[in-house]
């Protein structure tokens, strides 16, 4: 009521009062509602877009993920269990928001509805999209690749990595330099007409490889050249003359500032730029040189010596000076009637393979110190398991394949514990006294142990229908996160891998008559 002056009591006029309750002003409860509407309805179509997207995005992992429309375990597409049931979650949930929403007839406009809704829809697509991302796990696209070998007929003999933004393969036509950040030949180094590259060093000092060459249908090594690795310059090429140890194979190194052939019953050292030579070294004329590696100024040689009989072979290991061919030391590492094979795993620190050829004994492998003593020998098939030191066949002058990675005082190796076809197990072993460090087993068969970076081991393995790439602690053996899938990676039966500067991996294939591309990087 409002009093009108001079009108007494007919001077009262009524006027319009809000009505108080006993929890507040009625419209601060109105403007509450409508803001929970506002809200519930928002929910409702946020909701709403992750069901949809997740519905949508399992029948994608179902249909184009899932080959063969069936799977199990660790073969079906990660994640897809989960959004199957977010679907289902989040559609029920928008529906149930929705009616709840609606029992407030008149509270806010449709058109009011309609904009929170589009609101809603719009805000929920980004989390949908990071849920969906984190349910699935990491992932690596291919993001370039360089076609497939032509010829067909070419091999491939290995690869060099110069640098970490240089990729070599090494060809029985020649050598190609290959750019990583997006794939781009940097240069190539062909063979002279007439010959082929038959043989390729491993190691590669001072930015200098050396290949061997074959012409016609004379020896593998017939001739020797060293390369440029920044430029494909072809800096000497000379002619070698092997004796009957040659066995139409090549054995080359380099050490230093050295380049070490065996040649017509001995090791001969040459200027790695000049090809002038420095040195010879007479080997024994009951021997025969199986194996060159180097590392810094020493050359390893590994040597069979068969005994006056002619029937039983002791194989040996020395150490020899690549700047004067010295021989600083010689140890003995079997001997016996068996045929053998013997790697060196690793130059520096020593580390040797020593395959038996008896079945009474399976071999191991040897570690030595910088003098030529031995401290362990950790046995090929013990209780641990059977060391997989290699990871397929070696075509005669190509890299050795090896399945090892030796890296702060560790030997690691991928074992099989089992008697599967493939391995699923790594192992690392200390390069003091060969005891085992750590030991780790993955679900799927192993394709590939390889150098990482920042201290860490890569680890490819593959089910019926995925690549996975794990990263391991080379110290600890544990795992550092979840395996990254290798979408759809074109991988051969023989690859390496290596981290890139410019983030992924690299991906270089070493099958010959392969259809895959010759390498590609995945990120």
């Amino acid at each position: 009521m409002k009093l009108v002056p001079g009108r007494g009591d007919a001077g009262l006029e009524r006027v319009p009062v809000e009505r108080v309750d006993g929890d507040g002003h009625l419209a601060v409860r109105r403007r509450a509602l409508r803001l929970g509407v506002l809200v519930v309805f928002a929910v409702s179509g946020a909701c709403g877009v992750c069901a949809l997207m997740y519905g949508v995005l399992a029948v994608k992992l179902m249909i184009v993920d899932m080959p063969a429309n069936e799977c199990g375990g660790s073969q079906c597409p990660r994640g897809m269990t989960s959004v199957f049931l977010l679907a289902f979650a989040f559609g029920f949930l928008s529906v149930w928001v929705a009616r709840l929403g609606g029992k407030t007839p008149g509270t806010v406009s449709a058109r009011t509805l309609a904009a929170v809704l589009v609101f809603g829809v719009l805000a929920g697509v980004w989390p949908a999209w990071l849920g969906y991302a984190w349910l699935r796990g990491p992932h690596m696209d291919v993001a370039w690749e360089v076609g497939r070998d032509r010829p067909s007929s070419v091999g491939v003999l290995g690869h060099w990595a110069s640098d970490p933004s240089t990729a070599i393969r090494v060809r029985t036509d020649g050598l190609y330099a290959y750019d990583t950040a997006g794939g781009d030949v940097r240069w190539s180094a062909a063979a002279r007409s007439g010959t082929s590259v038959c043989a390729v060093s491993r190691s590669t000092p001072a930015g200098v490889g050396i290949v061997g060459f074959q012409g016609g249908e004379g020896s593998c090594g017939a001739s020797v050249g060293a390369v440029d690795l920044d430029s494909g310059r072809w800096l000497w090429r000379k002619a070698v003359p092997l004796g009957e140890e040659g066995g139409g194979s090549a054995v080359m190194t380099a050490a230093g500032s050295v380049a070490v052939v065996q040649g017509n019953g001995a090791l001969v050292g040459l200027g790695l730029r000049d090809g002038s030579q420095l040195w010879s070294a007479k080997v024994s004329p009951s021997c025969r040189v199986q194996e060159l590696d180097a590392a810094g100024d020493r050359v390893l040689v590994v040597e069979a010596c068969t005994d006056e009989s002619g029937t039983g072979v002791t194989m040996r290991l020395s150490a020899v000076d690549a700047s004067s061919g010295e021989r600083a030391w010689q140890s003995v590492l079997a001997t016996g009637g068996g045929m053998r094979s013997v790697d060196v795993l690793s130059a520096d620190p020593i580390v040797v393979h020593v395959a038996e050829g008896d079945q009474r004994e399976a071999g191991g492998v040897v570690l030595f110190d910088d003098a030529g003593r031995r401290k362990a020998t950790i046995p090929v098939s013990g209780p641990d398991g059977d060391l997989a030191v290699t990871s397929w066949p070696e075509a005669p002058g190509s890299m050795p394949a090896f399945q090892v990675v030796v890296s702060g005082g560790l030997f690691i190796s991928v074992v099989n514990e089992s008697t599967q076809d493939s391995p699923r197990e790594v192992s690392a072993y200390s390069l003091t006294d060969g005891r085992r460090v750590w030991h780790t087993a993955f679900e799927d068969g192993i394709d590939r142990l390889a150098p990482g970076s920042d201290g860490q081991i890569n680890v490819v393995t593959s089910s019926p229908w995925w690549h996975h790439l794990w990263r391991v602690d080379a110290r600890s053996g544990q795992r550092r996160g979840e395996s990254v899938v290798l979408r759809d990676a074109p991988l051969s039966y023989e690859f390496d891998v290596r981290p890139r500067p410019e983030g992924g991996y690299v991906f270089v294939n070493l099958q010959s008559d392969s259809d895959q591309p010759a390498l590609f990087a995945a990120e």
